[in-house]
């Protein structure tokens, strides 16, 4: 009798061991991933990568990460040139050749330059002999390609607009508007008024461009019917990532906490756990009781339907009432099962 005692008793102490380890798997894999998905909220959502399947219905409306090379499908255009160029973004560099005031020392000294904005002379201090004109005729632009692709997505023009780099780009002078050829020359793929270019007089125009160049970049941003667009609400960015490279989620979002391993297969886990400490301990109880493995598993259900619930609850409402639905569900059954079985025949 005392080593039957002895024996339920080890039981007992060993199967509400293995419930309270159940408890702590579940509460520390629960933890991770709300961990996780808070701080994946501050950057719009947790991130899928969509590198290789490009937009699809499941992907819709999640953010994404997709690297490789854009494509631009419709071109920068420059219309009042009539420039065309196939790159994310073109810009028009428009300089004049102006009068600068050096301040060396307390006295001014004066040297004609090329600037990209108008200098204002009136404020010079010999303002007779170096006046400038009062403005350019027009001045630098920045243009966007009609569309740009990647990986099989839309880039959004805010995307589009945050390509990164920008270096010379020499453009088809073919396409030149018959005025402004008219009033320019082609000097080492930029556009000058001078008669002599290797002597340029006040007033004198240079018009160049600069492109983003197409490189292998990495973005994060959110799917809208296979457009990647900034993310809504987000405060601590503009809604989207972009580096050049192939970047991984940790690169692009260094604050974020790592990605839980494997979550569902620690709920698994914790359930499995659970049942057989649940076993145990009914085992220890009565260890004549009938059904003990299906009541041991209803005990399991409901224990870690029930702790997700509670934690889950203030997070997502609808997921946690759900888990502590079917854990009241799994006590009912498990309850009734044990009535049935222990009333006599």
């Amino acid at each position: 009798m005392m080593q039957e005692r002895g024996t339920a008793m080890w039981k007992l102490l060993g199967g509400s061991l293995l419930l309270l380890l159940a408890m702590a798997m579940l509460a520390s894999n629960e933890s991770s991933v709300m961990t996780y998905r808070t701080a994946a909220a501050r950057h719009g959502g947790v991130v899928v990568d969509a590198t290789r399947s490009g937009p699809t219905a499941a992907n819709d409306s999640d953010m994404v990460r997709v690297a490789g090379t854009p494509r631009v499908v419709k071109p920068a255009v420059d219309k009042q040139f009539g420039i065309r160029a196939d790159v994310p973004i073109l810009w028009r560099v428009t300089e004049m050749f102006q009068w600068r005031e050096i301040d060396y020392g307390g006295s001014a000294s004066y040297e004609l330059q090329w600037v990209d904005h108008p200098v204002n002379s009136n404020i010079f201090r010999e303002r007779a002999r170096h006046e400038n004109p009062s403005a350019l005729p027009f001045g630098g632009a920045r243009y966007l390609a009609g569309e740009v692709r990647l990986g099989g997505f839309t880039l959004s023009p805010a995307i589009v607009a945050a390509m990164p780099g920008r270096t010379d780009y020499a453009p088809d002078f073919g396409t030149l508007r018959p005025n402004m050829a008219a009033s320019f020359r082609v000097v080492n793929d930029t556009l000058m008024t001078s008669e002599d270019p290797n002597s340029p007089q006040l007033g004198d125009l240079r018009v160049s461009w600069r492109s983003a160049p197409l490189q292998e970049v990495t973005v994060i941003a959110r799917n809208r019917d296979g457009v990647l667009v900034p993310a809504e609400g987000v405060e601590d960015n503009p809604g989207f990532e972009l580096q050049v490279g192939q970047r991984e989620v940790m690169d692009l979002q260094p604050d974020m906490p790592p990605q839980p391993w494997l979550p569902w297969l620690w709920r698994v886990l914790s359930l499995v756990v659970a049942t057989v400490g649940a076993y145990v301990l009914l085992h220890g109880m009565s260890p004549s009781r009938r059904g003990a493995p299906l009541a041991a598993l209803g005990v399991g259900v409901a224990l870690t339907s029930g702790l997700g619930g509670v934690m889950w609850v203030t997070e997502r409402t609808d997921l946690g009432g759900v888990l502590l639905g079917i854990a009241v569900l799994a006590l009912g059954v498990t309850a009734w099962q044990m009535y049935e079985r222990s009333s006599p025949a």
